[in-house]
């Protein structure tokens, strides 16, 4: 069966985006892996989901507060892009209306709850922000604590991992998005680290970058559990149903 994915990107840099390239072929041989841009029509991202197996939301920027019904309050309003929400929002449409696998990861995961009804904590601070350069963004930063009975729990064969980290904003727990469910937070704070849709269709939220982590240095557990989200996405694509 061919696997086709699309992966949203914010267009900022080469080297970031290439991250999800990489990792997403390194799951799973032969995957056609098709970008949009925020620059993307409306016709663009209908043809790009017609034939999709499913749909990956990358990193970036902070997503409009105005999406979820606030002022900005925290976000940094310099880098937000209502182009790359506007797509985001419409390919994640797009992917509910034949149920596609999705896998979002960190600005993913945020669009992903708002899109689905949530709202974002604006600024939790630095906390969860690793300052190291771009080729040290497969370290681990803090962990992250799973539900025993979650996806992630099972895909990673721990109840807790070491992730990386650089997010200055989080899902509100008070405000959490329609169909989706915290299943993992950071033991140290309790800000949520991942959701998943209910059901058996494979909907994952990361807040750190498992793409990263997924290229690192060869024998790391961390990196193996990274490429292990991404095996689990590729295995969703052929067969929604094979992860649980």
């Amino acid at each position: 069966m061919s696997r086709r994915v699309v992966l949203t990107l914010g267009g900022v840099s080469a080297t970031s985006d290439a991250c999800y390239v990489q990792a997403l072929e390194q799951a799973a041989s032969g995957i056609e892996i098709v970008p949009l841009y925020p620059s993307a029509s409306a016709g663009d991202i209908r043809d790009a989901l017609a034939f999709a197996s499913g749909i990956v939301l990358s990193g970036g920027a902070d997503v409009h507060p105005a999406r979820y019904g606030e002022e900005p309050a925290g976000a940094e309003m310099r880098f937000v892009s209502p182009a790359r929400d506007a797509m985001e929002f419409a390919a994640l449409a797009a992917a509910d209306a034949r149920d596609l696998p999705v896998l979002a990861i960190c600005r993913g995961v945020q669009v992903l709850n708002v899109h689905r009804g949530g709202a974002l904590l604006q600024d939790i601070g630095q906390s969860h922000r690793d300052g190291r350069p771009q080729e040290e963004k497969w370290q681990p930063f803090h962990t992250v604590a799973f539900e025993p009975a979650s996806r992630l729990a099972e895909v990673l064969g721990s109840p807790i991992v070491e992730v990386n980290s650089r997010h200055h904003q989080a899902l509100d727990p008070a405000r959490l998005g329609a169909g989706l469910r915290v299943t993992g937070r950071c033991p140290a704070d309790r800000i949520i680290e991942a959701v998943e849709g209910e059901g058996s269709r494979f909907v994952v939220g990361v807040q750190w970058h498992p793409e990263n982590m997924a290229i690192g240095p060869a024998g790391i557990p961390s990196g193996a559990q990274a490429r292990a989200i991404f095996s689990a996405f590729a295995l969703a694509l052929a067969d929604p149903g094979a992860t649980r």
